[in-house]
């Protein structure tokens, strides 16, 4: 990976903790898509050997305290994420577009989920609320934009130089 590359890769990544950690008031603040887990999924997706555990961990722990979750709340989610994600991405890439913006929901929805119940571990179980559900559902309206932005980045730092 060259340079320019790691760079924009962390661009993306800071532009992500930025949107999740954008005050929205106390009605809406539930209400943002999880950009970090779309911006790992994507990097899983189209990673050529994948993205690891250990970086998504990492990330995730960055999360957790930039947005000041529980440690390990977002981690484990989104290592959970990508491990579903994994297990199933050879029969994904065969689904058309419609059901794999379902999957999408899914892993967002299981990310949301994982998050929640690691903080209820701790002992203080988060009230259950409707934003659990919408978040994963304007993460997945949000997917094909962000994999169209993103796609034309990866090709303009992959393209050759003359």
């Amino acid at each position: 990976m060259t340079p320019t590359v790691v760079a924009a890769m962390l661009a993306c990544l800071f532009l992500a903790l930025v949107g999740s950690t954008l005050p929205l008031g106390p009605m809406y603040a539930n209400l943002h898509p999880d950009y970090v887990a779309l911006l790992v999924l994507y990097w899983a997706i189209t990673s050529d050997n994948g993205a690891g555990y250990l970086p998504v961990w990492a990330i995730g722990l960055l999360q957790d305290f930039v947005v000041g979750d529980m440690p390990g709340a977002q981690a484990i989610a989104l290592v959970l994420m990508v491990f579903v994600l994994y297990t199933g991405i050879s029969r994904v890439k065969k689904f058309s577009s419609w059901e794999q913006l379902l999957f999408i929901f899914a892993l967002l929805l299981l990310e949301q989920l994982a998050a929640w119940l690691w903080q209820g571990w701790s002992g203080v179980l988060p009230q259950w609320h409707l934003s659990l559900l919408v978040a994963p559902a304007l993460g997945t309206a949000l997917w094909p934009l962000l994999t169209f932005a993103l796609d034309h980045l990866y090709q303009y730092f992959h393209r050759p130089r003359t």
